[in-house]
């Protein structure tokens, strides 16, 4: 008997050690100068920031952190030499008790990430969605002792700061509602290959 996974899709999650106080002072003061986007956003109650200048020097920490972790994304993805990784854009949200984000993806990239500077408990966990939009129709989900990677139709992972998530950019996602009084703040960003 031969067994195999196909059509396998993964997450890389690290732990850094940012200065989140700066950043986090750098977003307010941004949204105290009501620098907030004017384009539709998946954001219910937040404030999404518009595009971030990526020369800025609060976010250089940030941008290297990202460009090392999505070169271990590009090798597991067996991407030819000749190709590279570019950070097309980033933006911050903060989410204030209740607000939420609603399923989305990040058209137009190859791959996208979340960094949390600021993340309590029941802050607001991010929620990926199986891409196979059949499993529900098909796989009765009364018939599971529990679920696994095969058979799960989401995959939460707990929002926490100075934490690091990079995922597809097809991949569908949420963001469940701020049960914390305390504001959510996350970095999300996009990058394209060259």
């Amino acid at each position: 008997m031969i067994e195999q996974e196909i059509f396998s899709t993964f997450i890389l999650e690290d732990n850094l050690n940012l200065n989140i106080e700066e950043m986090n002072k750098f977003a307010y003061k941004l949204k105290n100068e009501d620098k907030g986007t004017k384009m539709a956003s998946s954001s219910q109650g937040g404030f999404h920031s518009d595009e971030l200048n990526l020369e800025e020097p609060v976010l250089q920490p940030l941008i290297k952190a990202i460009t090392e972790i999505s070169l271990i994304y590009f090798k597991k993805l067996n991407i030819k030499e000749a190709h590279g990784l570019s950070i097309n854009n980033m933006w911050f949200i903060i989410n204030k008790e209740n607000s939420y984000n609603k399923p989305h993806t990040h058209p137009f990239s190859f791959l996208s990430g979340a960094f949390y500077s600021k993340a309590a408990a029941k802050s607001g966990d991010i929620v990926f969605m199986n891409p196979n939009p059949k499993l529900e129709a098909y796989w009765h989900d009364g018939a599971y002792a529990g679920w696994n990677k095969y058979q799960s139709d989401i995959n939460t992972r707990q929002s926490l700061a100075n934490k690091i998530i990079l995922f597809p950019s097809w991949l569908e996602h949420y963001v469940t509602p701020n049960q914390n009084e305390e504001d959510r703040i996350v970095w999300s960003f996009n990058l394209q290959l060259t």
